[in-house]
């Protein structure tokens, strides 16, 4: 079977400006499949960085693995790419959607070409365009869950233009919509998370503790696009992930998360270790309730679901459906890689997966090349992957790196990561570790 492995870009890649260093290699990772299903022709077709499949090197693919045809897509919008792809003759066609700044909806391009794909003949496992608008739209999501009877925060919708309709209106003396907002915020309970609707991840989150603050922010010039105003849920976060298709799920167990000192959930920050099994934080309960999720989205492939829990009671706060910062941690603790993952999800074989090690994905200050390949080869590391953003000036843009371990129970995790540390000086913060040593603790 001829299969392609496919992901779309619909922003820019500064590739001149960008370096990525992972280790153990896209490229070893796909010729280790190509070797394992010999049965199979593998192609990736990309736009870079091409996530999960290619090593790019500056404007162009490095890496290549032997026996695996690559190919850099060209298209400018999803249906131009799926003519490429469709090009490649494939038997069956699989997205493998990453994510970038500032819109998180490339895995909605990446389904639009998989639509157009379907369109023509070529046999693709993909979430829906459907699917892919529920999610892409914060609020979208937030009305989805609370209409199908999923536990969400109590939200208030702000229509950024409705807010400020009297510019450009000298007719209007009072702002009604904008009253209205006013008077719902009151009626809230602080503190309260403001969200961009289609930014990425908490990319321009917020936390107002206040009335007074949620309308300062509000009314600020940076505030420049709608937004949802949700109130914070003081529990625990947790992260998981679903796979499968045509009603057939498997729902990992989730991922504890760590938080800054706003109370919420920092992607370059972050510490996830799990899995979380123990009985008293509700297990079955959250896999019974994400597979009526899975099930009531339809999705199709892989997708990451953002929780909190609190007074044993499980709330959804945002569905991903695509690949996420969570699937190579997971990938590891399963013992196959991503590229395998996603074959299996295609073929219907996920009954079977299930988490065999403890796992830990830290963030260790930006280093040098060699220096990660030294940690990549330590005991008990998986996986390492920096993103280095040379011509950043904002510090969250430039970019992070991030380390995969794992241990045979998650007690051990702290121990495997202070081993790091001593093999490497310097390489783990201590604010790191002390978060390490708190979330295992909750075991």
């Amino acid at each position: 079977m001829n299969i392609v492995f496919f992901s779309t870009n619909a922003h820019f890649f500064p590739g001149d400006d960008i370096d990525i260093s992972t280790f153990p290699s896209c490229a070893s990772r796909m010729e280790a499949l190509a070797s394992s299903f010999p049965e199979h022709r593998f192609t990736v077709a990309t736009q870079l960085p091409g996530s999960f499949l290619c090593d790019p090197c500056k404007n162009r693919i490095g890496l290549c693995a032997e026996g695996v045809n690559y190919v850099l897509l060209q298209g400018t919008t999803p249906s131009s790419c799926a003519e490429e792809i469709c090009a490649l003759n494939p038997d069956l066609a699989i997205p493998a959607s990453f994510w970038s700044a500032p819109y998180d909806w490339l895995s909605l391009g990446d389904s639009l070409a998989a639509e157009e794909l379907s369109v023509r003949g070529v046999k693709t496992v993909s979430h829906s365009v459907e699917t892919q608008m529920i999610s892409f739209d914060k609020k979208s999501t937030h009305d989805f869950l609370f209409r199908n009877n999923f536990p969400v925060p109590n939200a208030l919708y702000v229509h950024h233009e409705l807010f400020w309709a009297e510019r450009g209106h000298r007719e209007v003396k009072t702002n009604e919509y904008k009253e209205y907002i006013f008077s719902r915020l009151r009626k809230m309970n602080y503190p309260v998370v403001i969200k961009d609707t289609v930014g990425l991840s908490s990319y321009g989150m917020e936390v107002a503790v206040s009335f007074k603050e949620a309308v300062h922010y509000l009314r600020l010039g940076k505030t420049n696009s709608d937004r949802l105003v949700e109130e914070y849920i003081d529990g625990l976060h947790f992260g998981t992930e679903i796979y499968g298709k045509d009603g057939k799920y498997t729902v990992m167990p989730p991922l504890i998360f760590s938080l800054n000192r706003y109370g919420i959930t920092s992607p370059r920050l972050s510490v996830k270790i799990g899995p979380v099994q123990k009985d008293e934080f509700c297990i079955d309960d959250l896999k019974k309730s994400l597979l009526n999720l899975a099930e009531k989205m339809n999705l199709s492939g892989a997708a990451q679901v953002d929780l909190i829990f609190k007074d044993k009671k499980w709330y959804i706060i945002e569905v991903n459906p695509r690949l996420s910062g969570m699937s190579e941690t997971y990938a590891s603790s399963m013992g196959i890689s991503v590229q395998e993952l996603l074959l299996r999800i295609a073929e219907g074989r996920t009954e079977d997966l299930e988490c065999k090690t403890a796992v830990c994905n830290f963030k260790i200050p930006q280093t040098e090349r060699d220096v990660l390949e030294k940690i990549s080869l330590l005991p008990g590391v998986s996986y390492v992957n920096q993103v280095k953003n040379q011509a950043a000036r904002q510090e969250r843009e430039k970019g992070y790196c991030e380390i995969v371990v794992n241990a045979s129970s998650v007690e051990e995790i702290p121990e495997v990561v202070r081993k790091i540390e001593s093999l490497v000086a310097g390489t783990v913060v201590p604010e790191v570790i002390s978060k390490i040593d708190s979330l295992t603790s909750l075991f």
